[in-house]
């Protein structure tokens, strides 16, 4: 089976962008169970690093994050 990090990765950085539908489907499942771990906070961290570009979206949901890590 694929590793979370590797699949999500692809995903979010198949085209260099991080777009609004990327961190919608993002926070919708990072958020699911009202928690955030330091894996999943640094791996949005490592997305926005790796980015040519994304929205301000990906920053809200970074600084979510932040406030949520357990």
């Amino acid at each position: 089976m694929a590793d979370w990090r590797s699949v999500a990765k692809a995903f979010a950085l198949a085209d260099g962008h991080i777009a609004q539908k990327e961190v919608t489907v993002l926070r919708t499942f990072l958020l699911a169970d009202g928690r955030v771990s330091r894996s999943e906070l640094d791996f949005l961290k490592e997305i926005k690093a790796e980015a040519k570009s994304s929205v301000q979206l990906l920053d809200d949901l970074i600084a979510d994050c932040e406030k949520l890590v357990g």
